[in-house]
């Protein structure tokens, strides 16, 4: 499969030590090495616009399965691996790393400022 759905599991896929690839029912998923929660592109061969949906299998859990969208759950993992990278750094160091994560997920996905938006509190 591929599509934007394919590249935002794959890059949630590439943020380690946090997550890593896994082949599950024909295709790449991003695994999360935490909690053992699956992610997996949806299909949006069929539809007019891809949106870039990913099902969730919390904990791997088939029966426990939701549908978010793909760039905000992306966006949630690349905050939470810039904050593990940059335990002990310095603050610059932290947003130099975050911007550089959410530069290459916007590179995937485009404009990101609804999902920053949404985040400002």
């Amino acid at each position: 499969m591929n599509g934007l759905s394919q590249r935002i599991v794959d890059y949630i896929a590439e943020l380690t030590p946090l997550y890593t690839f896994q082949f599950a029912d024909g295709c790449d998923c991003a695994l999360s090495l935490s909690d053992g929660t699956l992610m997996m592109p949806v299909d949006e061969s069929s539809t007019a616009r891809e949106e870039g949906w990913v099902a969730v299998l919390w904990q791997g859990d088939a029966q426990r399965r939701s549908e978010v969208p793909g760039p905000l759950l992306a966006y949630q993992a690349a905050l939470r691996c810039a904050e593990l990278h940059g335990i002990g750094r310095l603050p610059a160091e932290v947003a130099a790393r975050r911007h550089l994560l959410l530069t290459r997920l916007g590179d995937i996905c485009g404009d990101l400022l609804h999902i920053e938006a949404a985040v400002q509190f």
